[in-house]
């Protein structure tokens, strides 16, 4: 096992290369990314207050590797000149690391971060004022209601009139990936993809004697030693023949289904897979016929996803097109897929929720773009045979949106991983 350990940390980079390399892909975003925003969104100004202990979520994007909190309070203010089309970057603290990714100012002996603001935007005139306030995404709802009220008594009705949610803008922010960090992502999917299948092996469980508490204690500790972090806490439970519930938990036997749902943080970006393995009976030599057969409809299904994804399509629309063929191929299914990027469930559109198989109002309204990445997660339902009852079959994949098309970050898994009997 330490071999194929070693293997996975080979893939991983030292601390100081990764700050490089984060620190290198958010001045791209803020010279590149961020300018085609404000102009998408028709934003004159961009208001993103981060506050020590209770950070903006967004604010957290635009640290530098050298700073990891607001420090009591920073402002970070992006204006549109309404002349030019440039995009001021400006970050109202003293605090010099913050440069060259924007320009620090600071008010006069006496003055607080608000006037300072309220000083900006007397000078730049914005038309609108995006802060990040929502009542539909978490993500966009950092500012708090006293620093709301205090924003507003500071900058004036004048200004506060002009007050907008950022959301629109935020969201793209979240979701959309540069270049690199795409080129990136097929690391973070191979790394999810290694330690997945060496925790579902013969090196970590042995049949009659390791419990699903067990597996997930050691692949959350070799993420750990690793150098990673998780993206949430990872579950295993069993199906079982003769069961009565789909998933349960306790020592796992000969004949059963393992199945992990797990997921890495690595660079700033998480990713979320589900993988499944069979536990071999002594004398067998292979996985039963029907859920090999049942294995492969989850496939097929996997396939109708990815044939369905279309630019401009909404979550929504995706779900409903990917259901109504899977019903007409006799697939019975549920679909439950989610974006991924600087959080596990991330920001972008909803593809059904696993305790809704329907529509979603307001996210699951959102379009797909270009360069944005997915958990496609889901489960298929088939009868077999050899146990005599249906069995959900579940499975996830990340997978990026690139080029007019939803592509796998990694290889998917096509069959079960088998753990022979003597394990």
């Amino acid at each position: 096992m330490k071999n194929q350990v070693d293997q996975i940390k080979n893939k991983t980079i030292t601390l100081i290369e990764r700050d490089k390399i984060r620190d290198e892909w958010l001045f791209e975003r803020l010279e590149n990314l961020l300018p085609v925003l404000m102009v998408k969104h028709n934003f004159d100004m961009w208001v993103t207050l981060g506050r020590e202990y209770h950070e903006d979520p967004v604010a957290i994007t635009l640290f530098p590797s050298s700073i990891d909190s607001s420090r009591r309070l920073t402002i970070f203010v992006f204006i549109r000149e309404k002349d030019s089309g440039h995009v001021n970057r400006f970050v109202i603290s003293s605090n010099k690391e913050y440069e060259p990714y924007y320009t620090c100012c600071f008010g006069k002996k006496g003055e607080g971060p608000f006037e300072v603001l309220r000083k900006l935007m007397d000078m730049y005139q914005p038309d609108q004022i995006a802060i990040n306030q929502s009542p539909h995404y978490s993500f966009c709802d950092g500012l708090s209601h006293t620093f709301y009220q205090i924003l507003q008594d500071t900058i004036g009705m004048e200004h506060s009139s002009k007050l907008v949610s950022s959301a629109p803008l935020a969201i793209d922010w979240l979701q959309l990936r540069i270049e690199p960090e795409l080129e990136t992502y097929k690391d973070i999917a191979l790394i999810t993809r290694d330690l997945a299948k060496l925790a579902l092996s013969e090196q970590v469980i042995k049949a009659k004697h390791t419990t699903t508490r067990e597996v997930v204690n050691w692949i959350r500790q070799k993420t750990f030693d690793l150098g990673l972090k998780t993206s949430f806490y990872p579950t295993v439970d069993i199906q079982r023949q003769g069961s009565s519930a789909d998933r349960i938990e306790g020592i796992i036997q000969h004949g059963d289904i393992v199945h992990l749902d797990f997921g890495i943080e690595y660079l700033g970006l998480c990713s979320d897979t589900q993988q499944v393995a069979y536990v071999l009976y002594p004398g067998e030599h292979e996985v039963p016929k029907g859920l090999r057969k049942a294995f492969a409809t989850a496939n097929q299904f996997e396939d109708i996803v990815m044939d369905t994804f279309q630019l401009g399509m909404s979550g929504n629309e995706v779900f409903e097109k990917v259901m109504m063929i899977a019903s007409e191929k006799g697939i019975s299914a549920m679909l439950y897929s989610h974006p991924i990027g600087y959080h596990c469930h991330a920001a972008g559109p909803l593809i059904g929720l696993f305790d809704k198989q329907e529509s979603i109002p307001v996210r699951g309204e959102l379009e797909i773009l270009n360069h944005t990445c997915y958990a496609l997660e889901f489960n298929i339902r088939a009868f077999i045979p050899e146990w005599n009852k249906d069995v959900p079959i579940y499975l996830e994949e990340s997978v990026c949106f690139k080029h007019h098309k939803l592509q796998y970050l990694t290889k998917r898994q096509t069959e079960f991983y088998v753990i022979p009997s003597s394990s």
